[in-house]
């Protein structure tokens, strides 16, 4: 349980920097199917991002539509542009968290806000739709180690709190 937002945003980066960990893993195998007709690991690890990315900004800036120049006023060039190399979904991953961490960090009291306009899920308090994106995160980083695993990769520790440079930084907090 979080006692406060820092607290949650600080786990969240912990989250994120394993997850990029299991992309550096997964750099040479970038078109590989995660699952039969599926995402590849490169739309995998882009949906990661798009999703947490379109959640924050409904959170934060209370605005679900794209406006020209953002990502998701076209998703699928989008993908394709940073999808092609682990350094630019790295790239992505990072900045779209940077701006979560921001907007949790310096705007707090969103979380309790409704979101309204909502597509996805009506009107949810804030703190709810970017938990709904940490979780996806986490389902999707999930399919992504099978798959590792099912190559003969090796993965680093899979939880934040088990990886030596996240302890090191958060041990006693």
């Amino acid at each position: 349980m979080y006692s406060d937002v820092t607290q949650f945003a600080r786990h969240w980066q912990g989250v994120r920097m394993v997850t990029l960990e299991v992309l550096d893993v997964l750099s040479g195998h970038l078109e590989c199917p995660v699952m039969a007709g599926g995402r590849t690991v490169a739309e995998t690890f882009h949906h990661i991002g798009a999703h947490e990315f379109f959640a924050a900004r409904g959170v934060f800036q209370g605005r679900w539509d794209a406006k020209p120049g953002e990502p998701d006023a076209d998703w699928d060039a989008h993908r394709i542009e940073v999808g092609g190399h682990a350094n630019a979904l790295q790239d992505w991953l990072t900045q779209v968290h940077a701006r979560t961490q921001y907007g949790l960090l310096n705007h707090p009291e969103q979380l309790q806000q409704l979101t309204p306009g909502n597509p996805w899920f009506e009107e949810m308090p804030g703190w709810l739709q970017l938990h709904h994106a940490y979780q996806d995160e986490l389902h999707h980083r999930g399919q992504l180690t099978v798959l590792a695993r099912s190559l003969g990769l090796v993965l680093p520790a899979m939880y934040a709190e088990e990886n030596p440079i996240y302890w090191a930084r958060n041990q006693g907090l």
